[in-house]
Order: structure tokens, then C-alpha cells, then sequence
């Protein structure tokens, strides 16, 4: 049974503080926003500080289709680092004149994404928000972020999430296995009953028992410990960096 996650709260990722603090400071900056990229090129569990929900709210809901930083127009310009000042043109002249309506109401003067890689897929991001009351991005600064962003990548490179992404990919590339075959398995290593999994993923007990037949079929496993053995073997030749 899924639990509310009011009730117990997740913990702050130490790791991606200490990259927010080192972007924030190091670019002079009050606002950023980290966030992870899905397989569709969505944002996922996305921590923000300085930048109110409100106005993030208004971003998700409607303003993301005219930013031209949003997550697709970088990733189809292969861009690492980018700035709206100077990479506008990424949207259309409409776009970005309806996008600097609400800049301004956010009183946001200028924006830095980064985007980090694993190999050819994008996997993370994090946006630099300028005040107006910050000092603008200069050239220096701008060289100071290109040279960042290698850094930053090869700390994240090692980050569980990225591992877990890795995994999904190469279970899904390799083995063919579906997203939910992917959730059972995932499940299933952490050493959830069928029971279990039925309750947390909402399915039938039967579908779950057609599930764990496939999963073992594709690796060649006959039963749950040859499962976690298997799976870490995978990790081992495939996931860590």
C-alpha cells in the first residue's frame, strides 16, 4: 500500500545541494532549479530554492511550451549551457515576447540551464535564475559556466539516480522489458511479495505472477534470488560509470 508521502518526507539529496550552492555562488545568483530528465524529456522531482511554487506552477502549467530553454529546445541544440539573453532565438520572436511577460512578472531578468549528459542522453538539468537585483551574466562568468559544466556532469555521473536511469535503459534496450516490467523489477529486489507489488502498482495479483514469469524468462532466472544476482551482474557491466 502506498504510503502518504506527507508522512514521511524525503530526505534532502546532499549531493545536489552541494551543487545548487556551488552554481549559486560561483555565478552570483539567489534562485536555482535542479531537476532530473525523463525518457520523454520531462522534468521529474525538481527542487527549487529562491523561486516561489507559485510561479513554477505557472511555468509547468503553461509557460514551459514558450521558454525557448525549456528541456527539448536545448536538447535538439545539443546546447550544454545556454542563456536566455543569449539563446532566445531558440523560440520563435512570439514565443519569447509572450515568455518575457512572465519573466517579468516572476522578476526573473536572465536565465542559465545547464544540462548534463550520460553519453547521448540528457539526464539532468539546472536552471541559474537572475534577479534583477543580481548582477548580470557577463563574459567571464559565461566562460566560468562552460568550464563548470564538465565538473558538474562528472559528479553526478556517479549519483544512485543516474545509476538507476542507466539500468532502465539497458533492461529496456537489451532485454526488452516494459516499463512495468521494469517497476516489478524493481520491486521485486527490494524484496517485496507479489502481494506487495500488487498493492504498490495497483494491479491484480495475477498480473503480477504474469509479470515475474516474463522478467525471469528474459534474464534466463528461475526464481527471485537468481533475479538479484543477475540484476547486479547487469549494474556491474553496464550501469556504473
Amino acid at each position: 500500500m502506498q504510503q502518504d508521502p506527507r508522512l514521511n518526507p524525503k530526505p534532502p539529496d546532499t549531493r545536489i545541494e552541494e551543487v545548487r550552492r556551488f552554481a549559486l555562488e560561483a555565478l552570483r545568483a539567489t534562485s536555482s532549479i535542479f531537476y532530473w530528465i525523463d525518457d520523454r524529456q520531462e522534468m521529474q522531482d525538481v527542487e527549487h530554492s529562491g523561486f516561489s511554487r507559485q510561479n513554477f506552477s505557472q511555468y509547468q502549467a503553461g509557460m514551459k511550451a514558450y521558454d525557448p530553454l525549456n528541456i527539448a529546445r536545448l536538447v535538439n541544440s545539443s546546447k550544454r549551457v545556454a542563456t536566455l539573453r543569449q539563446d532566445h532565438d531558440l523560440a520563435s520572436p512570439s514565443d519569447f515576447a509572450h515568455y518575457k511577460c512572465y519573466l517579468e512578472a516572476s522578476r526573473i531578468s536572465d536565465v542559465l540551464d545547464f544540462v548534463f549528459w550520460d553519453k547521448n542522453r540528457p539526464f539532468a538539468g539546472l536552471g541559474i535564475l537572475k534577479s534583477p537585483e543580481d548582477p548580470p551574466f557577463c563574459a567571464d562568468t559565461l566562460g566560468f559556466a562552460e568550464a563548470m559544466q564538465p565538473y558538474i556532469e562528472f559528479n553526478l555521473a556517479a549519483h544512485p539516480r543516474l545509476q538507476s536511469q542507466r539500468l532502465t535503459v539497458h533492461l529496456s534496450a537489451s532485454f526488452k522489458f516494459t516499463r512495468r516490467e521494469i517497476e516489478v523489477t524493481t520491486l521485486l529486489r527490494a524484496g517485496c511479495t507479489n502481494h506487495d507489488v500488487a498493492d504498490e502498482l495497483g494491479i491484480s495479483l495475477g498480473t503480477v505472477k504474469t509479470h515475474v514469469m516474463r522478467i525471469f524468462d528474459k534474464l534466463g532466472v528461475e526464481n527471485r534470488a537468481s533475479l538479484v544476482s543477475r540484476i547486479a551482474q547487469v549494474e556491474n557491466e553496464t550501469v556504473l560509470p
